[in-house]
């Protein structure tokens, strides 16, 4: 029963959560113990006690809540109560009290390497570095990287998964970039790629995507409506072999066929437990709302390596301002100029960081000016390059040369925000302003759907292609000794990404998203949510070790000041110091927690 299924899955994270913060407190009670410091209470969980039973100075309970636990320690805060005999915490020596916090950090630590070793017995599936898409106009793109394409290694890392390059990419802070050895067709070269920080999600970016098996891994709807997956008969964990008699090897051939056939029937073949079945499905037809103008301009966000644009020395940064002696103003007014132009040379006048260079370009037919275009993506803003013809642009006087300024009172600064806010209206009307010839143009508009380019969708997520990596005990040990020390690195390279501001807060993740994940690696098999078990004790270790006061960093901070000054710090600053600490610390709980709701709800 799937419900049974899903049941043991969150058991499985609640115990997993559970015994990392349980660990935790059982290395603090191990050390006092040590030292000769009583234990009031050792509790397995939090809230009220279901079981208790005192045994000696102690009371060891099991409570409510199973996410965790927590030990009391006799004169753990200097308070009037305190006796001064030798068994309380504060009666210690610094270095004994130090050695007693230091504890529960450590034991984080052992369990993530325990963790780890035992993951990589069992077998983790990681996505492969096989690269499925990449972004036109991209880093990877430009680097000439190709769908097919898969990554061998990534600056130090050899063998890398796509866990691996993403955090490579995220943490990255070389200007120098990231150097990348590429596997293709059998043969291996180096490519250097330099990130671009991606404003959406926070995080630095090169614009690929994982291949993808052509297994069925969700089936969702579509436009409110039911996907057509949904209403056929295909499952999940299907693969399709084939579309109407035709045999198809990638996700990218498939998706070709249904973009190009909305709302006609096709017959699929797949392979459900090791039987061939034909399944019919007709895919919905998708239009998008567009008032019909582009602001492409002849500004050059990316020139592939390799290309023939490159082998004519244009850079990404470069604006074509003119063919021969003709100014262009659009990218369609320069790729149009160009076809315009007799075969022979042509000459591209540059504008490169306020120098004007000259560029030869021989044009051969046709086929020269696809090569050129294929090589260059042009940076989009809000000057209007062309406009569609019976689309409302056209019909409202927008013109090429036009910039588009504002749309419902709201000011647009980029030409991502003039899409999300178009696609947003859902076809109602709204003002849009504009200047012409230095003059601002204000008139209602209504987009349309683009009928004559539909598309075809069925609803579906390919499973993305795995690797099992599954070692014996020492190989284990090896690996989970590797993964221990460089997630250790990683928290710290984070930690500075957020300084450096390569990484933004809102990548920030909270306790929902902790569940989130860890129910997914749950699903994934036992040793992926050990795996990410570990991942999270390495976590809870090295940000406890913070120097925030209420963490056991701030009180080993604490203890270094008195040995230093001889004394104790003053009740008075200690509380202070506390309520500061105590409200960072919730101010970063509740942020985080915000953009799991965010990230929840797709805000």
């Amino acid at each position: 029963m799937p419900f049974i299924g899903i049941s043991s899955n969150v058991v499985l994270v609640i115990i997993g959560i559970g015994l990392l913060i349980f660990i935790h407190e059982l290395g603090h009670f191990l050390v006092a113990k040590k030292i000769g410091v009583r234990v009031h209470a050792f509790s397995l969980g939090f809230g009220p006690a279901i079981i208790s039973r005192q045994i000696g100075e102690t009371d060891y309970r099991v409570s409510l809540i199973p996410l965790g636990g927590y030990v009391k320690l006799a004169g753990e805060q200097r308070e009037d109560s305190n006796t001064g005999e030798d068994w309380e915490f504060m009666s210690k020596k610094p270095w004994q009290r130090a050695a007693v916090l230091v504890a529960g950090v450590s034991c984080n630590t052992i369990l993530a390497f325990i963790l780890f070793i035992v993951a990589f017995k069992v077998g983790v599936p990681f996505i492969t570095a096989e690269i499925g898409q990449t972004m036109p106009g991209g880093p990877a793109w430009e680097a000439g990287i190709r769908p097919g394409d898969k990554i061998v290694r990534i600056n130090n890392v050899t063998d890398p998964d796509f866990e691996d390059i993403f955090i490579t990419v995220a943490l990255n802070g070389s200007p120098a970039g990231i150097n990348m050895k590429i596997e293709r067709d059998n043969e291996r070269f180096d490519v250097n790629v330099v990130p671009e920080y991606d404003a959406s999600v926070g995080v630095q970016r090169i614009g690929i995507s994982p291949a993808s098996t052509l297994e069925v891994h969700k089936i969702f709807t579509v436009e409110n409506a039911d996907a057509p997956a949904q209403v056929s008969e295909l499952h999940v964990n299907d693969e399709i072999l084939g579309v109407n008699g035709k045999a198809i090897a990638t996700v990218n051939d498939f998706r070709e066929i249904v973009n190009a056939n909305p709302g006609k029937e096709l017959n699929l073949s797949v392979l459900r437990n090791d039987q061939k079945r034909d399944i019919k499905v007709t895919p919905s037809v998708v239009t998008r709302w567009m008032i019909g103008l582009s602001c492409a301009t002849s500004k050059l966000d990316g020139v592939k390596k390799d290309s023939f644009a490159h082998s004519l020395g244009l850079k990404k940064g470069d604006e074509i301002v003119k063919v021969n002696s003709d100014n262009v103003h659009g990218f369609s007014a320069l790729i149009n100029k160009i076809k315009e132009s007799p075969d022979g040379i042509i000459t591209l006048q540059v504008n490169r960081n306020n120098v004007t260079k000259y560029i030869k370009l021989t044009k051969l037919g046709e086929e020269t000016v696809k090569e050129f275009s294929e090589g260059i993506f042009p940076h989009y803003g809000l000057t209007v390059d062309s406009t569609v013809e019976g689309f409302p642009a056209e019909k409202i006087g927008i013109k090429p040369g036009d910039n588009i300024t504002s749309i419902s009172g709201e000011n647009v600064t980029e030409w991502s925000q003039l899409l999300t806010l178009v696609t947003a209206s859902q076809g109602k009307e709204f003002e849009i302003a504009w200047t012409h010839n230095y003059e601002t143009v204000t008139k209602t508009i209504k987009p349309q759907k683009n009928e004559k380019n539909v598309q075809g969708i069925l609803g579906i997520k390919f499973r993305e292609k795995k690797i099992y990596r599954k070692y014996g005990f020492l190989k284990a040990c090896s690996v989970g000794t590797h993964k221990t020390v460089i997630n250790i690195k990683r928290i710290y390279l984070t930690i500075q990404g957020f300084v450096s501001k390569k990484l933004s807060t809102k990548a920030l993740g909270g306790p929902v998203l902790i569940a989130q994940a860890s129910y997914a690696s749950a699903q994934s098999g036992i040793g992926k949510l050990m795996y990410f078990m570990a991942i999270i004790s390495i976590n809870l270790a090295v940000i406890n070790i913070l120097p925030v006061p209420v963490l056991d960093g701030g009180h080993l901070m604490f203890l270094g000041i008195e040995k230093l000054k001889g004394s104790p710090v003053s009740e008075k600053t200690m509380a202070i110091a506390n309520y500061i600490g105590m409200g960072l610390v919730l101010t970063l709980m509740i942020y985080a927690t915000k953009n799991d709701i965010m990230r929840l709800f797709h805000i």
